[in-house]
């Protein structure tokens, strides 16, 4: 009587421990695909931000660019209108002086692309650089025509202005990819991948660079 029943015992026992084994195996392989699913959603999650980021740095470099033109044409402008305004007027130096500061600021920009500080300050130095060459401007309005320089002033200022065209839709297509950028990283649970691969913000380049 008592052997049948051990064997039972033995028996159940055994169901026991093999129903742990299969329920210890089914585990681990939803844990392993819950794994493999995190994976996978973190690359793509990566890869997305890659993606984005790389489309504001895209955005930046032609808008770089055509500062930098718009620089050139600046000190053009300045050497130009001497003749006109005459080697009394403070108006050149102020202009040549901003134009630098804001090609020191492009090159800083460039060497830490994306970067707050760095844009901030370009974005001061375009600023400036535009109200100098306002002033400028406002100054030449009645010597635009004519012989001698003048013609050379006329251009240059149709290139002032063919520029500032060109700069808005830039700026605008930079300003697009960096918002695309950051309101991904603002998106739950992209924020996870963003911090554990250390994405940040980009900034946008403020509105009072862009010429008026």
């Amino acid at each position: 009587g008592l052997r049948p029943a051990a064997a039972g015992a033995r028996a159940m026992g055994g169901a026991g421990r093999s129903g742990c084994i299969a329920m210890n195996q089914t585990m681990r392989l939803w844990l392993l695909g819950l794994g493999l699913v995190l994976a996978f959603w973190l690359l793509g999650a990566y890869n997305r931000l890659v993606r984005l980021r790389q489309a504001a740095r895209t955005g930046f470099r032609p808008l770089v660019s055509q500062l930098r033109q718009r620089h050139a044409v600046a000190q053009a402008l300045a050497q130009a209108s001497r003749a006109l305004l005459g080697e009394g007027s403070p108006l050149f130096e102020a202009l040549e002086q901003a134009a630098a500061a804001a090609g020191k600021a492009c090159d800083e920009a460039q060497s830490s692309p994306l970067k707050g500080a760095a844009l901030l300050a370009l974005g001061e130095a375009e600023m400036a650089l535009g109200q100098r060459l306002e002033d400028l401007i406002h100054a030449l309005q009645d010597l635009t025509s004519g012989e001698g320089p003048q013609p050379v002033v006329t251009e240059l200022l149709r290139q002032r202005d063919q520029l500032h065209t060109q700069i808005v839709v830039s700026r605008e297509v930079y300003h697009r990819a960096a918002m695309d950028y950051n309101d991904a990283l603002g998106v739950f649970p992209t924020t996870l991948a963003a911090a554990l691969f250390r994405f940040h913000p980009v900034p946008d380049l403020p509105l009072s660079a862009v010429p008026d």
